[in-house]
């Protein structure tokens, strides 16, 4: 009775055995430890990259804050005897409102271009109505790219 019960015990410790070497092992023969292991090296990999993916965020964040990427433009006839709205007004400034009005103004025989600084989205020279109007359309508009889509 002894033997018969041993015997019994034997063969489940073997298929019990069987069981465990299956589910530690893949196909390919490789110990779950080893590919645990593998997992956890190339985790460790992944998070120093996302770390630096963060930082490299958080530098392209601030220096967005200063890109000059709002933009209004108000094309104008200057003069009564130039038609096709050839002059034109083109406020560019980043987030804080710093940059730039430039004004082009198209005559028959010249043409003549004026730049006037913007700090805080405003301008220490009279600004014409194009000029005002840029301003406001680039604020309305928000930013969007210098090239037409």
């Amino acid at each position: 009775m002894l033997a018969f019960a041993t015997a019994r015990l034997s063969i489940r410790h073997a298929k019990q055995t069987n069981r465990w070497r299956d589910l530690l092992s893949d196909s390919t023969g490789e110990s779950l430890e080893t590919l645990l292991h593998a997992q956890l090296r190339e985790r460790v990999i992944l998070e120093g990259q996302i770390a630096n993916l963060r930082q490299r965020v958080e530098e392209l964040e601030s220096q967005l804050t200063v890109s000059k990427r709002h933009l209004g433009l108000v094309r104008y006839d200057a003069f009564e005897d130039v038609g096709g709205n050839q002059s034109f007004a083109l406020a560019v400034y980043d987030d804080r409102g710093n940059g730039a009005v430039l004004n082009s103004i198209i005559g028959r025989t010249q043409n003549r271009v004026y730049c006037k600084p913007l700090i805080n989205g405003r301008s220490e020279r009279d600004l014409s109505q194009e000029e005002q109007r840029a301003i406001r359309e680039a604020k309305s508009s928000g930013p969007r790219s210098i090239v037409s889509p």
